[in-house]
């Protein structure tokens, strides 16, 4: 009691200066030093690093090595209390945020498991509400935790590919993440990154760009100190205005492992052209990572260039720039020389100066043929509202959903197999959607016990092989998101999932075999929902969506039922066979029920 109440009045004292800490960081960025530990009982080690490039946004966090251990202890990094509990199949999986009073909130994602208190309470809530997955907020403070406190186990719950820990420190009021090297929690790191490639783009039509790739030949460098390093032989360009762009990585514990950099930059003629920096950012900013990257080469080639220059769209907002965005012009008979700097999280740095030789100014016959490839072309373009409409279908881009002109074109197909509409082609292989468009299609006659079943579905260029946009049938309509540009059409669903049940041959399932298992699927909508009843009372299941896994702990239902039993024998009375159902619904409504008869226990 008494901790509790001199906890409460350090923490309003703590909320009092919230205010000016985070105002002094945000000018200053002096972030607090040791104020958070490291949430595992080992050194810092990264599987990846804050801000590293991912498909559809930068890692907002940390990925902490758990050596593809499941069970470790995770720590509280610093005093504070439960600000929030999520539970998902997918995303963070099973996630605890901690609010600290200097400010800041700490998150640690795909949980194995909770601890004390923590599990009590949110095993009670699931069973209160019967829910495995929630996302609930606490307004004042109830679960109270110390720096050192064991929150969870580590593991691989929801969208992970491998046991690991996701940890986060964000600004607490803008909820901006924020890179946890700038408050200490660092890896011990000597090893310099590197710039493997260097990327020319020559600027045509409406933002569009070709590109020269230059290949960083180490041997053609002349080492200027520890870290800097000076090509021999000048790239020859004729006179335009350029853009570059490079492939680098860092190397944080071997040169095995290719990290994402922390910082880099182009300087010209002394003078800062482009300098990106991972100190913090916000979620909604995240998926600008398909601007920053060369997108259509890394749908190609499955590298990711990372730009210096900013294209119209590209509203991130890590960039420090010149007044032309990165761009820079290269004038006739002119030696130039570009200074590319990149920096990991320790100062390690690999500077690498490139000379340019100026030629003069001709015609780009590769520019030209380009530009005769888009004749006819119909386009979309940065900043405005986009709209195809016809008499049977609309799509709609808002403001800021495209970063640069899209050149893309739009037929309208025969009806596919099994469909309930014709497919309408939006189609621009290597152009990403930041915001997902508006899109509307009139299906053909269907009864109207199947309008519910109705959905979207998308492809992009095999058309047997498509995949479900969602969506719903209203008002003559089936309206829905699209993500991608593509081939949509209408389509139904009304095949119910599977259920089954199974048995794990893992170490973890032979060890603990107080667990039943089920696997469930559904072959297109996806599963919407699922329950669990033991002899007709809910019972709680976790669910594993990336291994369609249900699992059944058995909990207090189980044991009632073992005490039931017993009774049951003592005084020879029959004894319930334990029996288990299994409802799985997805999201077009189709419900499937099996009943499995367990042995008996007592």
């Amino acid at each position: 009691m008494w901790f509790n109440f001199f906890y409460m009045v350090k923490w309003k004292l703590g909320l009092l200066f919230v205010f000016i800490i985070i105002l002094f960081e945000t000018n200053a960025q002096n972030y607090p030093q040791n104020y958070f530990r490291y949430p595992l009982d080992s050194l810092p080690n990264l599987v990846s690093p804050f801000g590293g490039l991912r498909d559809n946004h930068f890692h907002s966090g940390m990925d902490l090595r758990t050596n593809q251990q499941e069970g470790l202890p995770v720590f509280a990094s610093a005093d504070g209390y439960i600000s929030r509990i999520k539970i998902q199949s997918i995303g963070y999986g099973k996630a605890i945020y901690i609010d600290h009073p200097n400010g800041y909130t700490t998150v640690y994602g795909h949980l194995q498991k909770y601890s004390g208190k923590i599990a009590e309470w949110i095993h009670n809530y699931q069973y209160n509400n019967q829910t495995f997955e929630f996302d609930y907020i606490f307004e004042k403070p109830i679960l109270l935790v110390k720096k050192g406190d064991t929150i969870g186990l580590s593991g691989n719950s929801g969208g992970s590919s491998g046991p690991h820990v996701h940890f986060e420190i964000r600004n607490t009021k803008s909820e901006k993440i924020i890179n946890p090297t700038l408050f200490g929690i660092i890896p011990f790191d000597t090893i310099n990154p590197t710039i493997k490639k260097v990327f020319i783009y020559k600027f045509v039509s409406d933002g569009l760009l070709l590109k020269k790739e230059f290949k960083i030949d180490h041997s053609q460098m002349i080492k200027l100190n520890e870290n800097e390093f000076i090509y021999k032989t000048p790239i020859e360009l004729d006179a335009d205005i350029y853009g570059f762009g490079i492939e680098t990585y860092d190397y944080i514990h071997n040169l095995d492992e290719e990290k994402g950099i922390y910082e880099y930059s182009l300087k010209h003629k002394g003078k800062l052209v482009f300098k990106h920096t991972l100190n913090q950012f916000a979620f909604n900013e995240s998926k600008y990572i398909n601007a920053h990257i060369d997108f259509p080469f890394y749908k190609t080639e499955k590298i990711r260039i990372q730009k210096c220059f900013i294209d119209d769209g590209n509203e991130f907002s890590t960039y420090e720039t010149n007044k032309e965005k990165g761009r820079i012009y290269l004038p006739e008979k002119s030696i130039d020389t570009l200074k590319f700097e990149v920096i990991d999280n320790n100062k390690n740095s690999f500077v690498l100066y490139l000379p340019i030789k100026v030629l003069n100014k001709k015609t780009d016959i590769q520019k030209v043929n380009y530009l005769k490839s888009l004749k006819g072309e119909k386009a979309f373009y940065p900043l405005t509202k986009n709209t195809i409409k016809t008499k049977d279908f609309s799509f709609e881009l808002e403001e800021k959903s495209i970063y640069d002109t899209v050149y893309y074109k739009f037929d309208i197909l025969p009806k596919p197999l099994n469909a309930f509409s014709k497919t309408y082609k939006i189609f621009n292989p290597t152009a990403p959607i930041h915001k997902a468009a508006d899109i509307s299609i009139k299906p053909t006659r269907v009864n109207s016990d199947l309008e519910s079943k109705l959905l979207l579905a998308y492809y992009f260029t095999d058309g047997k092989n498509y995949r479900s946009a969602g969506g719903n049938f209203e008002n003559g309509l089936v309206i829905g998101k699209a993500n991608n540009f593509g081939h949509y059409f209408v389509t139904i669903d009304t095949i119910a999932p599977t259920i089954k049940q199974i048995f794990l041959n893992t170490e973890e399932a032979i060890n603990d075999s107080l667990h039943y298992y089920f696997e469930i699927k559904d072959n297109f909508s996806g599963i919407g929902k699922y329950e669990g009843f033991l002899n007709n009372e809910w019972i709680l299941l976790d669910f594993d969506a990336k291994s369609n896994l249900l699992t059944y702990h058995f909990d207090e239902v189980w044991k009632k039922q073992v005490i039931d039993n017993k009774d049951s024998k003592l005084n020879n009375t029959a004894i319930k066979k334990p029996e288990v159902l299994i409802r799985v619904t997805d999201k077009k409504g189709n419900v499937a029920e099996k009943s499995f008869e367990m042995p008996i226990t007592f």
